[in-house]
């Protein structure tokens, strides 16, 4: 080079100073991408805007490298950072969105809501809103917070939802006045995520919802207690229409004390009634041939009486009002009482093949019928028994009298009373100026003698229990012929 030196420094000088300028703005772009790296960074850490200034102060360049590669490095982190920043906002916005959200449906302040995870989320406080992990998970917790009671808060409405239908079913309550109620109701065909409409989820709706209920239970406790003795009384009936065995009235007591103490469900215990009285149906049904039958020899067995008591009644044939009626009736009796028999007998089969299918006790008013069945038998037995010792002693007192009265000696012993009571002398041979009897011994005679009807009677007994028998008077006159022989 020629020249001077300083002819050559001064050719050099504008050079360095250009070299320096570049050296300068080179540093500035260094700082400035190191500056919004670090400022980002501290965003993402969470450090405040007092910490990013203190830090941002001593930003330290390395001369030593400004190069283009370098800081195109630190440019592609700037950027890294400058996305990561950006979802990271994104993230929070959709936080804070689903917080309004929820909180409108819950009924619910969602700035306080947000406000409490980080004052710097509230667009209210004008701060640089806070994107670091922590307030990212208080975010997402909050979130899952209020979906979790979202969830049960449904869970309620739709339980008292149900109860409100049931109730409304079980007491035909209006349409007009299920209106009040039916956004309640809307909701049980709905899952958590389908809900959106603002308060639709709020503490005062599940309030109003659990009073109505509560009041619902109430009238429902007493139309409860009627129904319950409505189905009662329908189970007595088909009970007592078929002497089955009626439920205990403790046990029907304990069931009132459950519906007043609602320890019980009223759908439930509807329903067992209604099983219950299925079921007596069904074994009613299953009764009805036996019953029929049993009604039948129940009747039979009131004819058998009355026909015992018209037996015994000594005036049966007198000639009275109504005695003709009796005497048909007693026809009538006789019959019937001739097939008790047989028609207890089939009782008695039918009864065991039913206990045999059913496993159970055939019981008519509480008390087994094959015991009743058998009782009877036994009674009619003896009845039996006692009609025929009753029949041999009459036998026997009758051929006592025919004896008596066949045998001579013995009869005329007895017979004088009637000769004094003849006019003609014919009927006393040998003796026709015999003493006369004396007015004393007429009158006791006549006393003695025996009543015309208490006469017919004896007769009637004894033709009656003897076919070939002699009649009484024929009698008498071969018994005054033998005595005339043997005079």
């Amino acid at each position: 080079m020629a020249g001077t030196l300083k002819e050559q420094l001064d050719s050099i000088t504008p050079a360095l100073k250009e070299m320096r300028l570049r050296k300068e703005e080179r540093v500035n772009q260094f700082r400035t991408v190191q500056g919004q790296i670090q400022k980002i960074s501290a965003e993402i850490a969470g450090q405040s805007e007092s910490e990013y200034d203190d830090l941002s102060s001593d930003i330290m360049v390395n001369e030593n490298d400004l190069s283009l590669k370098k800081l195109e490095e630190y440019q592609t982190e700037l950027q890294r950072l400058r996305n990561e920043k950006n979802e990271r906002l994104m993230r929070v916005e959709q936080y804070i969105d689903a917080v309004h959200k929820l909180s409108s449906i819950l009924g619910t302040d969602s700035s306080m809501v947000i406000t409490k995870v980080h004052p710097s989320l509230n667009d209210l406080c004008g701060i640089t809103k806070n994107i670091s992990n922590s307030i990212l998970a208080k975010l997402n917790s909050t979130v899952e917070s209020l979906d979790e009671e979202k969830q049960k808060r449904l869970d309620k409405l739709h339980h008292l939802g149900k109860a409100l239908t049931n109730l409304w079913n079980l007491m035909d309550t209006p349409y007009k006045d299920r209106q009040s109620f039916s956004h309640v109701t809307g909701l049980l065909s709905l899952s958590s995520a389908e809900v959106s409409d603002p308060g639709s989820l709020t503490l005062n709706i599940i309030q109003q919802a659990e009073a109505e209920v509560r009041r619902l239970d109430h009238l429902k406790a007493s139309k409860m207690k009627e129904l319950f003795f409505k189905k009662q009384n329908e189970l007595k009936e088909i009970c007592n229409k078929s002497h089955m065995e009626i439920p205990l009235q403790s046990e029907i007591d304990n069931l009132i004390n459950l519906i007043n103490s609602g320890e019980i469900d009223h759908a439930d215990l509807l329903m067992s009634m209604d099983q219950q009285i299925s079921r007596a149906k069904e074994e009613a049904s299953s009764r009805m041939t036996i019953m029929e039958k049993v009604e039948k020899w129940m009747l039979a067995r009131d004819e058998e009486r009355w026909l015992e008591e018209y037996s015994r009644d000594e005036n049966r044939y007198s000639v009275s009002r109504g005695a003709h009626k009796n005497l048909r009736r007693a026809e009538r009796a006789r019959v019937l009482v001739n097939k008790i028999p047989a028609l207890v007998d089939l009782l008695i089969a039918n009864t065991k093949s039913w206990e045999d299918e059913r496993k159970k006790t055939f019981l008519y008013d509480e008390v087994p019928l094959l015991a009743m069945l058998e009782e009877y038998n036994v009674l009619r037995q003896e009845k039996e028994e006692d009609k025929q010792r009753q029949r041999t002693s009459q036998i026997f007192a009758t051929n006592s009298i025919e004896s008596h009265l066949i045998t001579p000696h013995s009869t005329m012993a007895h017979w004088p009373v009637y000769f004094y009571q003849h006019d003609e002398a014919s009927f006393l041979p040998g003796n026709e100026e015999g003493p006369k009897p004396s007015s004393v011994e007429q009158e006791n005679l006549f006393i003695t003698r025996p009543s015309t009807s208490a006469r017919r009677t004896s007769t009637r007994s004894v033709n009656g229990g003897f076919s070939n028998a002699i009649p009484l008077n024929r009698r008498l006159s071969w018994a005054f012929s033998n005595w005339d022989q043997t005079a």
